[in-house]
């Protein structure tokens, strides 16, 4: 279980940078849009708010989305990004690691926007490790996406680097 979870953070950050690599905007990542076919692997879902990044246009959809995995710009209003994707993928992280959604101690929205976008707070880090098995390089890699501002999120790309990277995967 421990091995598949890594493993599906690992395709879920190559899925999303595939989509970024053709110029896509997922726009709503999110655990509860990855299915897992019969092999375990990972298949990315709901497409309602994708959008290319060619049609930056004033019909771009700005602010949709599932709130306790939106980036803090979007609550301004601004258009999804390939960097306001890699922020809800760092909350998708957390959701999978903690079996939990985003601020879940957090009751509302307002809580979530007065935490987040006013005192610059993320989710606590908990005891990575499940069976002797660490998660610190997922957690790393959440920290390195959700920074406040957009640019300096790492890419999807990247991310991906980093999670195959991880020698417990080998």
């Amino acid at each position: 279980m421990v091995y598949i979870v890594r493993v599906q953070l690992c395709e879920t950050s190559d899925a999303v940078g595939y989509l970024h690599r053709e110029n896509i905007v997922h726009g709503d990542i999110k655990a509860s849009n990855l299915l897992i076919n019969d092999d375990g692997h990972v298949l990315l879902c709901d497409f309602g708010l994708a959008k290319s990044t060619y049609s930056q246009t004033s019909t771009a959809l700005k602010g949709a989305g599932t709130f306790r995995w939106q980036s803090p710009e979007l609550w301004d209003n601004e258009p999804r990004t390939f960097a306001s994707d890699g922020y809800a993928f760092s909350m998708t992280i957390v959701e999978v690691l903690t079996d939990l959604p985003p601020f879940s101690h957090l009751a509302n929205e307002t809580a979530i926007m007065l935490a987040v976008y006013q005192r610059d707070e993320r989710p606590e880090k908990i005891p990575l490790e499940c069976n002797g098995v660490s998660y610190e390089t997922a957690w790393k890699v959440a920290e390195a996406c959700w920074p406040k501002s957009p640019a300096n999120r790492i890419s999807m790309s990247e991310a991906f680097r980093l999670l195959r990277a991880d020698p417990s995967l080998a």
